[in-house]
């Protein structure tokens, strides 16, 4: 008898945005509603493996875009993307965007307080990028 297997391919076309920034999560989220107009809100913790990741989330409508903001520290000091360990937050928006558009997003998270640096991530490059399907 043959095997048939499945071969399961992710789509990483999303916008992935890392942020360093010493804020606490919930201050970061007001910054960045205040700045971008967004409307994040806390949701349920991203789970992996026995980690826990803070996690907030934003659909909107409108534009057809869903937006997420995920520490990549876990409360167990573990971090969702290894090869950015100095990296703080991820801003992961999925839909569809223009490199201006993200340039530009990354340009104003770059212009709030307290945040040294914003700046675009190629998901596509990254070894733990399976670590951001949710």
């Amino acid at each position: 008898m043959a095997k048939t297997r499945l071969k399961i391919e992710y789509d990483f076309t999303f916008c992935l945005i890392g942020i360093v920034c010493s804020e606490k999560d919930f201050r970061l989220c007001w910054m960045l509603n205040n700045q971008l107009g967004l409307k994040l809100v806390k949701t349920e913790d991203y789970t992996l493996g026995l980690s826990k990741h803070s996690l907030f989330s934003f659909h909107d409508e409108d534009m057809m875009r869903d937006y997420y903001l995920i520490a990549n520290k876990s409360f167990t000091s573990s971090l969702l993307l290894e090869e950015h360990q100095h990296t703080d937050y991820f801003i992961l928006i999925k839909g569809e965007l223009t490199d201006e558009e993200k340039k530009y997003f990354a340009e104003q998270i770059k212009k709030l307080s307290n945040v040294s640096a914003s700046y675009l991530i190629d998901a596509e490059t990254l070894k733990s990028k399976h670590n951001l399907i949710f």
